[in-house]
């Protein structure tokens, strides 16, 4: 059975970035909500970081799904040196082109998802390692407190307005 609720907590793993792509790291990361503040909790094998977010400063939420570039490119690399020594040996270019397209279909198939939440000096990136409908359920939520947080609080209690005829 499927809840309309806003979830309060997610887990996933953390993000490295290198150079300019993200990739999971060991540890465990948990997000939660916690009154106005959204915390992340990072553990690893030996260390342990918080950050905390005011849920008012979240600019934006992002989801994304992209293949492992580092076994596209490598799948890539072993089909063109093999290309080169099939005129060499025949079998091992064969078994090495096998590698590399076995490297891009993998690469392919088993794609890194992962939830962004950017705030004006800080993001917060977390792996999936569950379904996207539970992060997104997550996001709209983180989403929807940060927008009633920074409406004013006349607007929210101001009763709609009734329109006026000019003659």
């Amino acid at each position: 059975m499927r809840s309309n609720q806003p979830l309060s907590e997610i887990t996933g793993k953390p993000a490295q970035v290198w150079g300019n792509i993200l990739i999971p790291a060991k540890g465990q990361m948990t997000v939660e909500v916690t009154g106005d503040t959204l915390q992340a909790t990072l553990k690893t094998y030996l260390e342990k970081k918080d950050t905390w977010i005011r849920i008012q400063n979240i600019d934006s939420v992002e989801t994304q799904e992209a293949p492992i570039y580092a076994l596209l490119g490598t799948g890539a690399s072993c089909i063109f040196f093999a290309l080169g020594l099939l005129a060499h040996s025949f079998l091992g270019g064969l078994i090495i082109i096998g590698l590399g397209v076995a490297l891009i279909v993998y690469a392919i198939t088993n794609k890194n998802r992962y939830l962004a939440i950017h705030s004006h000096r800080n993001s917060i990136v977390i792996f999936m390692n569950k379904p996207p409908e539970v992060y997104q359920q997550f996001a709209m939520g983180v989403l929807a407190l940060s927008r009633k947080l920074n409406t004013p609080s006349s607007m929210q209690t101001k009763p709609a307005q009734n329109s006026v005829q000019v003659n």
